[in-house]
């Protein structure tokens, strides 16, 4: 059977996109996004031929969309933004989509062996075999590797004491990222029941979560309360969340133990529309290394200490 891999998109007006951007939603964000879209997905498709490809939103695509996604075979699903929502004060209420687009490619995934949906900031450069195979043995999710006070676990980790204190005192909250989640119909179908039970407890007691809370919150809650009994598998093998700018960190999972999608949030406005320009202009992507450089993930060097330096400088001078 084939397996789907799907990029979600979600419009309204007057809500704000990711917290990287900083923007609210219009055409010029949704231009934006597209390319995104079409960068992460036709790089899905090239290292995954036989696998469909598939962008969910709930917007109405300009025809010259439309044209440019299915002459890749990229399928579109229309699918309404009408459930798993949250207000529009939440910076990150438009993400929430996410799980509005699973549990309807999941209710329709009968053909499918494993789905995986992932964000549009991604970029995809080997092979899912391995993922798909891993993926046999329940959802697979992306531990972020936040620390237990970091204060992004612990936005989290006061909503799960807020609405399942119970559960809270038995069970560790790990914050998985919303960039990835893989796996069979069937072990998504159960873990969005999960999701299902943490949304709806939010949305009886009148959204109140804590004010940056973000679709993680769902996904990561679920997580802790499907443990015993849905098997929830790490998935930093396959990507790893990549950042550019102020904050700069890369990481050897480039090389030595390669995943295959790179999650990159600080370039959706710079290297994916680069490397969108690329492919339209050549109809093919750079070569690995180049990637890398126009997505700012500088190749990393072992520091070069003084005492090193030193005795090579001798070693020369002595040579001579």
């Amino acid at each position: 059977m084939k397996n789907l891999i799907c990029c979600a998109f979600a419009h309204k007006d007057g809500f704000r996109t990711s917290m990287q951007t900083a923007k609210q939603a219009g055409r010029d964000t949704t231009e934006m996004y597209l390319k995104n879209i079409f960068v992460a997905l036709v790089s899905a498709k090239l290292h995954n031929p036989s696998d469909d490809v598939c962008f969910v939103t709930n917007c109405e695509l300009p025809g010259k969309w439309v044209e440019r996604l299915e002459g890749q075979h990229i399928m579109i699903k229309t699918v309404p933004f009408t459930d798993f929502e949250v207000p529009r004060s939440f910076p990150w209420a438009l993400a929430f989509y996410k799980l509005c687009a699973l549990q309807a490619v999941v209710a329709q995934g009968e053909d499918y062996a494993h789905i995986l949906l992932m964000d549009a900031d991604t970029y995809t450069t080997r092979s899912y075999r391995e993922l798909w195979e891993e993926a046999d043995f329940g959802v697979l999710l992306f531990p972020v590797g936040h620390s237990f006070q970091h204060s992004d676990r612990e936005t989290i980790r006061r909503d799960f004491q807020r609405y399942f204190p119970e559960a809270a005192k038995e069970k560790n909250i790990v914050h998985y990222g919303g960039e990835f989640v893989a796996g069979s119909p069937a072990s998504l179908e159960k873990y969005l029941q999960f999701c299902r039970l943490v949304y709806d407890k939010v949305k009886t007691a009148g959204y109140q979560m804590e004010p940056h809370a973000g679709d993680e919150t769902i996904w990561s809650i679920a997580a802790a309360l499907a443990k015993d009994k849905l098997t929830v598998t790490e998935a930093g093998a396959y990507i790893y969340r990549f950042w550019t700018g102020d904050f700069y960190l890369v990481s050897t999972v480039t090389v030595s133990n390669p995943v295959c999608i790179w999650h990159i949030p600080n370039e959706k406005e710079t290297g994916f529309l680069r490397i969108y320009q690329y492919y339209q202009k050549h109809s093919a992507f750079p070569a690995i290394q180049r990637c890398m450089k126009i997505f700012g993930m500088r190749k990393a060097k072992r520091p070069f200490n003084q005492y090193t330096f030193l005795n090579k400088l001798m070693g020369r001078m002595k040579a001579k």
